[in-house]
């Protein structure tokens, strides 16, 4: 009879534990897809904050000039370029973010740093620029013989 309870228990136990590992993972799972969102937002958000002390750092000639309406188009603009670089992840920023609140809150995170590395070189040589990978070359090295020595080497 108690070997029999003790085995009920210990089933019993076993299941209580996967109900709470299922009843863990879902929220765990929706915190990680909020601190994904919640990088890329911020990414976005430091984008256009970049975009907007760039253009304003160009002096404007006063001879074509759009006045208010160029300015708000200019700033819809910016702020469209940020977000769909943020969307493509070229700079890499939000993957740090992500990186370092998914440590902060205690969650392993699944891009390790050489992962985020990757992709952020990646989305730079997709950008058009010259590869940061040099190209692999084969190289033979021939043995030579040892020549007298110069008398100045004496």
């Amino acid at each position: 009879m108690d070997v029999k309870a003790t085995m009920m228990n210990a089933a019993d136990q076993v299941a209580m534990a996967k109900v709470d590992a299922v009843a863990t993972k879902q929220p765990r799972e929706r915190e990680i897809a909020q601190v994904k969102k919640l990088a890329r937002e911020f990414e976005s958000i430091f984008l256009e904050q970049m975009f907007r002390s760039m253009r304003s750092s160009v002096q404007k000639s006063g001879l074509i000039d759009g006045g208010n309406a160029e300015e708000i188009y200019t700033s819809m603009l910016d702020s469209e370029y940020a977000k769909e670089m943020s969307a493509q992840g070229n700079a890499g920023l939000s993957q740090m973010i992500e990186r370092q609140l998914m440590q902060s809150m205690g969650i392993k995170s699944e891009a390790s740093g050489a992962a985020s590395r990757r992709a952020a070189i990646n989305g730079y040589e997709r950008s058009g620029a010259r590869p940061l990978r040099p190209e692999r070359k084969e190289v033979t090295i021939k043995s030579v013989e040892p020549g007298p020595v110069p008398a100045k080497l004496k």
